[in-house]
């Protein structure tokens, strides 16, 4: 008895449809017509906007929180000042984990931005901005490869605030 038919407990039609499936993946025919297996597809292509340098691999050259020579607070709130003049922002830390909460005022509360670890897994800032109808971006601060690049946050950012 093969593996799938342990795994489908005999049913033949099951099986076969199977040994179809898994055939159209590994590039190989299993009894059917090499025309009614699926057409490959290659892996969507990203973009490098980095003159080579792969984002997820290598930190980019553009300014990120890495190469920026002071914290990760300090290069938001860098950001922030620099690209968002025309609102006010409030800082609040959450606890003592790193997690911080950054609210952005015009007239009213135009967005809440969280800074926080990828290990965290916190909603309530998130939540509580749903209910009340205030924009809400998170950003992580320690994810590898995600480098948090000034384009990045500043366009992520700039969606609510510009």
């Amino acid at each position: 008895m093969g593996l799938l038919s342990k795994l489908f407990g005999g049913e033949k039609a099951v099986e076969k449809a199977a040994k179809d499936i898994l055939g159209g993946i590994l590039g190989q025919n299993n009894g059917g017509n090499a025309n009614e297996r699926p057409a490959e597809t290659a892996a969507p292509v990203r973009e490098d906007t980095y003159g080579g340098d792969s984002v997820w691999d290598r930190m980019p050259a553009e300014e990120n929180q890495y190469n920026f020579g002071g914290t990760y607070s300090e290069y938001f709130e860098s950001l922030f000042r620099s690209e968002f003049p025309a609102y006010r922002f409030e800082k609040t830390p959450v606890g003592g984990s790193g997690r911080l909460v950054y609210t952005f005022y015009g007239s009213s509360r135009a967005l809440v931005v969280e800074l926080m670890s990828e290990r965290c897994s916190a909603y309530k800032v998130r939540n509580d901005c749903r209910r009340d109808g205030v924009p809400y971006l998170r950003f992580y601060y320690d994810h590898a490869g995600w480098w948090n690049t000034r384009s990045y946050v500043v366009g992520r950012i700039g969606e609510y605030l510009k």
